[in-house]
This record gives structure tokens, C-alpha cells and sequence, in this order.
């Protein structure tokens, strides 16, 4: 599929060097800013803003194949030529990302974690978030969103403390921001949270 690449998770770890680096360039073959979907699931954002900014480059990542294929079976039908998917877990894929090369980062309504109590785990959320950070043009944003809210809790402060940005409402930014969850709680009325942050010029 020339939307889907295949990469193995033992070789990410043990040689990353092997990988293209997650940048236009190297994953689309021109220099148009790059936006990433960690945790894409069926890629309704990704999509969308695909077909909506032709201008841009879109690259999601998911462990899960199922809603890979649905990704790229729409991605497909609508012959999108500005994106790409890799099945995969992002964590190992972190030291392919370069400064200074992302225009927006998403981490929408990922599972909910149930070890923010140990520090190991909360480690490896800080360098994550530092490694988008680096990753990010100035004034790039990074979304994040959850119906757990000791999860948001926990993301918030490592955002807002940890890292030199500048902190949105979310409900006058990320309104065109749409996910599978995101509408399924919409229409249940379920509650979740969401920040919006820039990295400062």
C-alpha cells in the first residue's frame, strides 16, 4: 500500500538509523509542514484534515490494525496523496523525530493509563511530551485530549510546568479537532477534557 509502512518493532528499538526520519522529507519527498497523529485509530482526523489542507503532510500512528485499514481504505477513496500510516507503538519511534520539524502534534482520547502512579511510567509520558516539544516549529501546537481525568490531570501539569508553552483554551481551538471518540462522546454526553499549547517563538 503506498500509504502504509511496515515497520518492525524490535528493529525501531535496536536500529532506528535504519528508519526514515519522521519529517517531510524523508516520509513524503518535499518540504511541506507535517503534522502527526499519534494513536490515529480509524483516521478521521487524519483524514479530514488531509482532504481539507492539501498544503500539508499528515503522517498517523497506531499499534492496532483493524482501524489502520479503515484509515487507509478512506484515505484511498478519496485519493489523498499528502498522507501516510505506520502500524506500531510511537514510543520506540521517538528518536525519529527531528527538531524543529513538526508543525502540530495530536494525542487524542488515547486508552487510559492505569500506572500514573509510578514514576517510571510517568518518565517515560515526560519525555514524550519533551520529545514533541523539540520536535515542534515555534509557534507549532500540540493537542491533547481524555475522558480520564486524573489522566489530564497528570498531562496538564507535565505541559504546563514542565515545558515552555503557551497554554490555549481548547474550546476556541481545537473546535474543528473531530475523532472517532470524540463524536461517540459527544453524543453520550460524556465529559472530557482537552488543552491546546504552543511552543513559544
Amino acid at each position: 500500500s503506498k500509504y502504509l509502512y511496515r515497520w518492525r518493532g524490535g528493529d525501531l528499538f535496536h536500529a532506528p538509523h535504519r528508519f526514515p526520519t519522521l519529517t517531510s522529507q524523508e516520509l513524503f519527498g518535499n518540504n511541506k509542514p507535517l503534522e502527526i497523529d499519534f494513536g490515529c485509530g480509524q483516521g478521521i482526523l487524519a483524514c479530514g484534515r488531509a482532504r481539507q489542507y492539501s498544503d500539508i503532510n499528515i503522517f498517523g500512528i497506531d499499534k492496532s490494525q483493524k482501524p489502520l485499514y479503515c484509515a487507509i481504505r478512506d484515505a484511498a477513496d478519496l485519493k489523498l496523496d499528502n498522507i501516510k500510516f505506520v502500524r506500531g507503538d510511537f514510543r520506540v519511534m521517538l528518536p525519529l523525530l527531528r527538531p524543529r520539524t513538526l508543525s502540530a502534534a495530536y494525542y487524542l482520547f488515547p486508552n487510559p493509563p492505569d500506572d500514573l502512579h509510578l514514576e517510571k511510567a510517568n518518565a517515560r509520558r515526560r519525555l514524550f511530551l519533551q520529545s514533541i516539544y523539540d520536535a515542534l516549529v515555534p509557534g507549532g501546537n500540540f493537542h491533547f485530549a481524555t475522558d480520564a481525568m486524573s489522566f489530564f490531570k497528570c498531562m496538564y501539569s507535565m505541559l504546563k510546568n514542565g515545558l515552555q508553552y503557551r497554554v490555549f483554551d481548547s474550546a476556541t481551538v481545537d473546535s474543528g479537532i473531530s475523532t472517532c471518540y470524540r463524536q461517540r462522546w459527544e453524543q453520550q454526553g460524556r465529559p472530557f477534557r482537552s488543552i491546546v499549547v504552543e511552543k513559544r517563538p
